[in-house]
């Protein structure tokens, strides 16, 4: 249970690292790489269902992603409740401060979907076909 919460760690602290230049930060031209999680934009509204996942984290402190990655229980309703990944990334920007970076969304989606109980969600399938 420590390794992936270390990996998931290690994994935002390079995207963080690696980010921090700004400008050039959207890739290039053509990358398919985080093509589900980019779809999404966070100017949509989340599904209700979505938006009733998110509502227990409101009242938490969520200041990044990062953030939400050492709340592995209470992330993964959202995981088994979203319709995709872009409708993930709605209800996400409803309870974290900051802006949220698609490549670091499919980082942590990555991570939290090697749960081999959440293989059968529309999340995690979406994962994998990308």
């Amino acid at each position: 249970m420590k390794n992936p919460l270390i990996a998931l760690t290690i994994a935002i602290l390079l995207v963080a690292c690696t980010d921090q230049g700004g400008a050039g930060s959207d890739g290039p031209a053509g990358s398919s790489g985080t093509s589900a999680a980019e779809s999404g934009g966070t100017s949509s509204s989340p599904s209700a269902a979505c938006h009733e996942a998110f509502a227990p984290l409101a009242d938490m402190e969520i200041e990044s992603l990062s953030d939400l990655g050492d709340l592995q229980a209470e992330v993964e309703p959202t995981i088994q409740t979203c319709e995709s990944v872009a409708d993930w990334i709605a209800g996400a920007q409803q309870v974290v401060d900051d802006d949220i970076n698609p490549n670091t969304v499919a980082l942590l989606l990555n991570i939290l979907c090697a749960d081999q109980s959440l293989d059968d969600t529309p999340i995690c399938e979406e994962i994998a076909s990308s």
